[in-house]
């Protein structure tokens, strides 16, 4: 008697079976829209981090006193959704970028990380600016 199959149970039924997709299309509808905002919060922070270091490794190359003589005032780098580029004493930022690690030994401003995020900027734009002291500052147009 243990051994026979029992014929009255067929499985789950149809209105179960709609029921659970139905609570999983709700946490779907629930949760993606979440989600999205995590990675695209995550691709902020990413945007963020990449504009701080470039700015950091300019500002470390620039106080010194022989890298700074090779600076124009008005130098900028403009990190986009594509290449990134580069006006005013580009050998001397690519220097930087490479002593910085951000780019390969023969790179370039070209090979910076892109922006990410969609949402956040079309571009950012790093300047470099010097002072009639020769004090270099280096701010973006970051919101």
């Amino acid at each position: 008697m243990k051994n026979e199959k029992r014929m009255d149970n067929n499985g789950f039924s149809l209105v179960e079976l709609i029921i659970v997709i139905a609570i999983m299309a709700v946490l779907i509808g629930v949760l993606a829209p979440q989600y999205m905002r995590y990675v695209e919060r995550g691709r902020m922070a990413t945007d963020n981090s990449n504009v701080v270091a470039v700015e950091g490794a300019l500002q470390v190359h620039y106080t010194d006193t022989e890298a700074s003589d090779q600076l124009e005032d008005g130098t900028t780098v403009v990190l986009n959704h594509g290449p990134a580029t580069s006006s005013g004493a580009t050998a001397a930022v690519n220097e930087a970028l490479r002593n910085a690690g951000l780019v390969p030994a023969t790179g370039t401003v070209a090979d910076l990380p892109e922006l990410t995020n969609q949402d956040g900027y079309d571009s950012v734009t790093i300047t470099v600016s010097i002072d009639v002291n020769g004090n270099v500052s280096v701010t973006d147009n970051r919101p």
